[in-house]
């Protein structure tokens, strides 16, 4: 993608699918990914996700400057994001307007595994990351000890982890588990069966869901 190598530091404008579009300054791009820099923060944006990108006639007046000297590559990779995010504070944004503030423990073939204070463990596809934003070293969720964070990437349950998305749900017929952050009480229930490409969740009302896991944003499962 070398026609972005003229907006190299330059405040960009960039359409994003299921999202708002995002103003900042581009810093970096890579084969898969690209490096803003917005509200004193630095997101990594999957290029899957972009719908366009051009130059800004936002007035700069009232925005923060870029970090001088930019350091491009040309050559980071949403491979090398997740990779370097294991462990670290961070914020993603997966859809619906809902941010998720947490830390990556565990990366898969197709999907990872984050630690929210919120939700806890959640599994989410690889593909329906939007974006990711990594805090500084020093700060924690809430203000939060960093002994208190639970399940680090150390946990040895990990290494039994099915390799995809599919064979995790597989993996969770007969367990109760909440799809897309459960927004959607249709989306709480138990997971009776899972049959490509469609899940079957009966919801406490005994209704009976078929969800294609194609469109699954994250599954949090309550047998944690």
């Amino acid at each position: 993608m070398t026609f972005f190598n003229d907006y190299i530091g330059k405040l960009v404008q960039i359409e994003m699918k299921g999202d708002r579009e995002k103003i900042g300054y581009l810093i970096d791009v890579g084969p898969d990914v690209i490096v803003s820099y917005m509200e004193k923060k630095y997101l990594y944006l999957p290029t899957a996700h972009i719908k366009n990108v051009k130059l800004s006639t936002e007035d700069k007046t009232n925005m923060d400057p870029p970090p001088v000297p930019i350091m491009q590559t040309g050559m980071i990779t949403y491979q090398q994001i997740l990779s370097s995010a294991i462990d670290r504070f961070v914020e993603i944004y997966i859809s619906d307007n809902q941010t998720l503030h947490g830390y990556v423990r565990y990366i898969a073939q197709d999907y990872f595994v984050f630690y929210s204070p919120l939700y806890q463990v959640m599994y989410i596809p690889q593909f329906h990351l939007k974006w990711i934003s990594p805090y500084e070293t020093h700060q924690t969720p809430y203000m939060r000890a960093q002994n208190q964070m639970t399940a680090s990437s150390f946990d040895p349950s990990f290494a039994a982890l099915p390799d995809t998305f599919e064979q995790l749900l597989k993996g969770l017929e007969g367990e109760i588990v909440c799809f897309d952050s459960g927004l959607n009480s249709n989306k709480i229930g138990l997971l009776q069966k899972m049959t490509h490409p469609f899940v079957e969740l009966v919801t406490a009302d005994e209704k009976k869901m078929h969800y294609n896991i194609q469109h699954i944003k994250n599954c949090i499962p309550f047998n944690m």
